[in-house]
């Protein structure tokens, strides 16, 4: 009985899982007023409803398994949201300049779907960014389903999302500051993911949609 509520309480995670956010790539979802999402791999842009045997080949390599099997990828891509939430839950990461080789130029749709301010991605291969304590509370405040942030309600419910930033950084409502801020997560994710420290093992389950 307390081994199964144990194991109910508890997440494992994985080096499986860790590897499989270090090669994910991070996109812009142009929904609403557009937010990050996770891909784990850049085949899924495909939109097909079963997975192709290059999905699930890819997706293998990413995680560094040594055969495709489907049943345990496909039981990967159902833990990988608590994943990615347990990695920006317990993930260490310094503010600091990090470079990071960049996955976006090999996805088709990037350049269609990237905000203004990041435009330069979708063809920059390497791509240098000043990651701080701001881009980090925001990653981890921010209202995630799955591995999308919630691009209508990213941070909040006050009347725009500007204000739900100012209030989680304690920082004036500079809409037009805040908005450049908001479009920084990308990379920003993009490099926590590579970047942040974490370790394997059991931690507290956290409720993802």
């Amino acid at each position: 009985m307390f081994a199964t509520l144990t194991l109910a309480t508890m997440f494992m995670l994985t080096d499986t899982h860790i590897k499989l956010l270090r090669n994910a790539v991070v996109v812009w979802a142009p929904i609403e007023s557009g937010a990050p999402a996770v891909m784990i791999s850049p085949l899924q842009a495909g939109g097909e409803e079963e997975p192709s045997p290059e999905l699930y080949a890819d997706i293998a390599k990413r995680a560094g398994l040594k055969s495709v099997d489907k049943q345990q990828i496909d039981r990967l891509l159902k833990e990988m949201p608590e994943a990615l939430a347990q990695l920006l839950a317990h993930g260490k990461l310094e503010p600091g300049t990090y470079r990071y080789d960049n996955p976006l130029v090999a996805v088709s749709f990037a350049e269609k779907t990237l905000p203004p301010e990041l435009a330069p991605l979708a063809h920059e291969k390497s791509v240098s960014f000043a990651f701080t304590g701001q881009h980090a509370k925001l990653l981890r405040n921010a209202r995630w389903e799955g591995l999308f942030m919630n691009p209508k309600r990213p941070y909040g419910d006050m009347t725009s999302f500007e204000r739900d930033m100012a209030a989680i950084l304690n920082v004036p409502a500079d809409e037009q500051r805040l908005w450049k801020l908001h479009t920084e997560t990308l990379p920003a994710l993009q490099i926590y993911l590579r970047k942040a420290t974490i370790a394997p093992g059991e931690y507290e389950r956290i409720e993802v949609e």
